[in-house]
């Protein structure tokens, strides 16, 4: 597996938006790592009341006092809230405080502040952020502002990578690219879906397609969606990726049913990978296009893994300094076995009738367990509840029960019991169908969830 925190670091230090000139200069780190293909939507473009807002850049951002230069926001790539308009006038320093935007809990943060992206703004809007303890030192009197502001047409760009299987259904990964500056939300996640798909491209085969989206977050996802018409119905469902390199346990949100295939998956694979983990429905952790992929004509399962919240998050301290390689790494095998557990998901029937002998040299499938009324001091309950599975196992050849629900029912990792079943194909007593469990929902599988 690549170093993920350098390519946060290749990734990180580009001024993002929905629109930006520091999405197009960051373009060719992106082509470096994953052939995406580019699709382009033009600023102004509208759809559902959304519209795609124009290229914006900030030229002058003063505060000054008898002339003297009190704060200079354009010193800082957060120092102006997105899409401010320009102003130029004299203030009272209550008026001027109206204006200026900190950090309630962190006294030296520049915050990031995007509202004008995603909400109307009102004629003369404008702000500066500020650190909360400038803010604070401001005397009385008459301040000059002079706030200089541009907008142009532009092209939002979405990133879009497929990674063919033998199926056109399809696991979809997504993170967003839309804010200027900020490691952990979300360049975090781009980079853990990029090392997710190269994983999956070394895979040999794969029953399922893989897809990444990079976009900005909503107005990119549901442009995008948008213009795959019918093909939108191959994808299965989608994976979040949010804020996933700081220093927290890696959560689980949920999809908005709770109940799909996507659920039991990843709920199987935090159970087995972390014990005692946290999860959540659908947006009680985290908000981001998850919303996109389940809205009406689309309702596609998204959950999302997230280690949200963080001390830096929308400040211009989101650097990639703060984020953990062993984090990182952990998030992308995460969401990896996840994918996995897709793959190893096959439904078997049986090739034989009657009971096999299933310790005979020919099969050799016998899975051990203590004899009858003797005490085994080295028998465990792993190894009940295989001999329990094996037990079982010929009745769950019915063509219809996937491994992934046979894992849970027998509390076996689910890369464990596919590697014992295939030896039953492998031993000419079952052959693999061909049907597709992402296809269904299967009733919600028991988690250790702290719910």
């Amino acid at each position: 597996m690549d170093d993920i925190l350098n390519l946060v670091r290749r990734l990180y230090p580009y001024p993002y938006s929905v629109a930006a000139k520091g999405n197009d200069d960051a373009l060719p780190v992106w082509l470096a790592e994953l052939p995406f293909a580019v699709h382009e939507y033009p600023s102004g473009a509208e759809l559902n009341g959304w519209s795609i807002p124009p290229a914006w850049r900030v030229e002058i951002a003063e505060i000054r006092k008898n002339g003297e230069l009190v704060y200079d926001a354009a010193q800082s790539p957060l120092g102006v809230p997105t899409l401010s308009r320009s102003f130029r006038g004299r203030l009272g320093l209550q008026e001027l405080r109206k204006h200026l935007y900190y950090s309630d809990t962190d006294a030296d943060a520049i915050v990031y502040h995007w509202g004008a992206l995603y909400r109307d703004q009102k004629e003369g809007d404008w702000g500066l952020c500020a650190p909360r303890r400038l803010v604070e030192s401001l005397a009385e009197g008459e301040y000059e502002v002079n706030l200089v502001t541009h907008t142009a047409p532009a092209k939002m760009k979405v990133l879009d990578y497929l990674l063919p299987g033998k199926s056109p259904r399809t696991v979809l990964l997504n993170g967003h690219n839309c804010h200027p500056f900020q490691a952990n939300d979300d360049i975090s996640g781009c980079a853990v879906g990029i090392t997710v798909m190269k994983l999956l491209a070394a895979l040999p085969e794969r029953r399922y397609s893989y897809r990444l989206v990079v976009a900005p977050e909503l107005i990119g996802t549901m442009f995008w969606l948008d213009g795959l018409g019918n093909a939108a119905r191959n994808i299965a469902c989608t994976i979040m990726l949010k804020s996933v390199g700081n220093d927290r346990d890696l959560q689980l949100q949920e999809s908005f049913s709770g109940e799909s295939f996507i659920d039991q998956a990843a709920h199987h694979v935090f159970g087995h990978r972390y014990g005692i983990y946290h999860s959540a429905p659908f947006r009680k952790i985290h908000g981001n296009d998850e919303t996109v992929f389940e809205a009406p004509g689309y309702e596609i399962p998204s959950i999302c893994v997230t280690r949200w919240p963080f001390d830096q998050y929308h400040t211009h301290k989101d650097t990639p300094e703060t984020l953990s390689e062993s984090r990182l790494r952990d998030t992308a095998e995460a969401v990896f076995e996840v994918c996995m557990a897709f793959e190893r998901d096959v439904r078997l029937r049986a090739t034989f009738t009657g009971l096999v002998r299933l310790s005979d040299p020919r099969y050799d499938l016998y899975m051990p367990a203590a004899a009858p009324g003797l005490d085994r001091e080295d028998h465990t309950e792993e190894m009940a509840r295989w001999n329990w599975l094996m037990n079982c196992l010929p009745r769950h050849l019915d063509g219809c029960t996937g491994l992934l629900e046979i894992a849970d029912r027998y509390g076996l990792p689910v890369a464990e019991v596919h590697a014992y079943a295939m030896k039953w194909v492998e031993r000419g007593l079952a052959a693999v169908t061909t049907d597709d469990p992402a296809a269904t929902s299967p009733a919600k599988s028991p988690a250790q969830a702290d719910r």
